[in-house]
C-alpha cells in the first residue's frame, strides 16, 4: 500500500529569518490547539451574552422602528449577501493588470559556468 503524502503545514519556527519580527509575536495563533479549539471562543461568548440578554432585556422604550424578532439576524444576513456578492463587481472594477505599475521586466536567465566537455574517439 502507497504511503500518502501528509497534508500537515509546515511548522514554522520563531527563529526562521523570513518572518517579520511583529509577526513573530503572533505565530502562537498558528499553533494547532489554538486553531482546533478556537471554536469554544463564539461558544463561549454565547454562553456568557445569552444569559446577560435574558436578565437585561432591551429597553421597548429605545427600541428602532425597524426592531422585531429577528430583524438583527435579517440586516445581518442582507449586509453580509451584499458585501460576498459585491466582491466580483469589485474586482472587476479595482483590478490593474500585472504589469500596471511598470515593474515587469525581463526573468533573468541564469547560465551556469562555461564547461568544456571533451569527447574521447
Amino acid at each position: 500500500m502507497a504511503k500518502t503524502p501528509s497534508t500537515d503545514v509546515k511548522t514554522i519556527h520563531p527563529d526562521d529569518d523570513y518572518i517579520h519580527p511583529f509577526a513573530k509575536k503572533l505565530l502562537w495563533l498558528a499553533d494547532d490547539k489554538v486553531v482546533k479549539g478556537f471554536i469554544w471562543l463564539p461558544i463561549l461568548g454565547l454562553a456568557i451574552t445569552i444569559p446577560l440578554a435574558l436578565l437585561y432585556p432591551f429597553d421597548d422604550g429605545h427600541k428602532a422602528p425597524w426592531d422585531f424578532f429577528a430583524s438583527w439576524g435579517i440586516i445581518g444576513f442582507a449586509a453580509y449577501s451584499f458585501v460576498v456578492l459585491s466582491a466580483e463587481p469589485l474586482f472587476r472594477l479595482l483590478a490593474r493588470r500585472e504589469n500596471y505599475y511598470g515593474e515587469e521586466v525581463e526573468p533573468e536567465v541564469i547560465v551556469g559556468p562555461k564547461v568544456e566537455v571533451h569527447h574521447h574517439d
